[in-house]
């Protein structure tokens, strides 16, 4: 029998699969050191105006000095946010087309049946960014001062308030719902394709009440166009001290507006961590903070990981709200 040679001796497969482990961390470190090489998109799921429109828009424009490449803001509105949200995931899987993502992720798939992705299989988290508090806005026709008076008003009127809404499946509407169900009251939904739109409307008497983000809605409220009667944050905004919660009239109800940033599933996760760190960087720059604290904005970035596990829990949460509510998908 002819002695066994080392040179017969087949590879390990745990050998290969470590080399190929090392070489994979290589190359993707190599791929994060290049990106980007050209310009990225953020795609916005919304009309102008909006608080994902405002966040978008200050991450592109320190993206694009941070990184040396054109950081393009496209709006597609519709279908609740929905429309964006399916182009992205469809996207090649590469950092060059990204989401402004925001609740309505977590929300959609529970109450619209045309949902077309996964946003757990077809998005990458990149990392939230800051949180804005929802406002309760009313006409300035109704005689509507506080929280107690929208309920008091909303019993002796059942079915006669409108509340506008950038869709079905958007924060804006589980926020409402969520507080009808909580005070026994109803009102009728109007679905929007933008926060333009409803506020517009809001204005001019068309729609009554919205539940919306308090950026959008604090210029037309300051000027006596609207009338924002509360805040969805747990305690009272330090910038709007004199504004009520909506939890000191029903006590638990909180609303608060999250955005950060998303990528197609199976994007290089050297690329979604390097693009978190930059996010983080951004944010976190005084001028930024500013600019957004002035909005209404608080800045809270999130790893990747963060990410997934709080829009995890979040989905949980309004699983059991669409449930008690009674929500039928549309």
């Amino acid at each position: 029998m002819t002695p066994y040679s080392n040179r017969d001796r087949k590879p390990s497969p745990f050998l290969i699969i470590g080399l190929l482990l090392i070489l994979s961390s290589f190359l993707l470190s190599v791929i994060a050191q290049d990106y980007p090489t050209r310009s990225i998109k953020i795609i916005v799921p919304f009309t102008p105006g909006g608080g994902n429109d405002v966040y978008a828009r200050e991450i592109a424009q320190k993206l694009t000095e941070r990184l040396g490449q054109t950081v393009i803001v496209d709006n597609r509105p519709g279908a609740g946010g929905n429309i964006g949200a399916d182009l992205v995931a469809k996207a090649p899987a590469d950092g060059y087309t990204l989401l402004l993502a925001q609740n309505g992720l977590t929300m959609a798939p529970l109450v619209s049946k045309n949902i077309t992705y996964d946003f757990n299989k077809d998005l990458s988290p990149i990392g939230f960014g800051a949180t804005l508090p929802l406002g309760i806005a009313v006409a300035t026709s109704l005689p509507i001062k506080n929280v107690a008076d929208l309920i008091a008003y909303a019993k002796k009127n059942t079915g006669k308030l409108s509340y506008a809404t950038p869709g079905i499946g958007t924060p804006h509407h589980l926020f409402t719902e969520l507080f009808l169900s909580t005070t026994n009251t109803q009102m009728v939904h109007i679905p929007y394709k933008g926060a333009a739109g409803m506020l517009t409307d809001l204005i001019s008497n068309q729609v009554q009440v919205v539940f919306g983000a308090l950026n959008s809605m604090l210029p037309h409220h300051t000027s006596g166009k609207i009338r924002i009667i509360a805040l969805g944050e747990h305690q009272r905004n330090p910038i709007l001290k004199d504004m009520p919660t909506v939890n000191e009239t029903v006590p638990g109800y909180e609303g608060v507006y999250w955005f950060g940033l998303m990528a197609t599933g199976g994007t290089p996760e050297a690329i979604l961590n390097k693009l978190s760190e930059e996010q983080r960087l951004i944010v976190n720059t005084p001028e930024v903070r500013e600019r957004l604290a002035v909005a209404g904005f608080d800045i809270n970035p999130t790893s990747p990981k963060e990410m997934r596990k709080l829009m995890g829990a979040e989905y949980e949460k309004w699983s059991m709200v669409v449930k008690s509510t009674n929500i039928k998908p549309e």
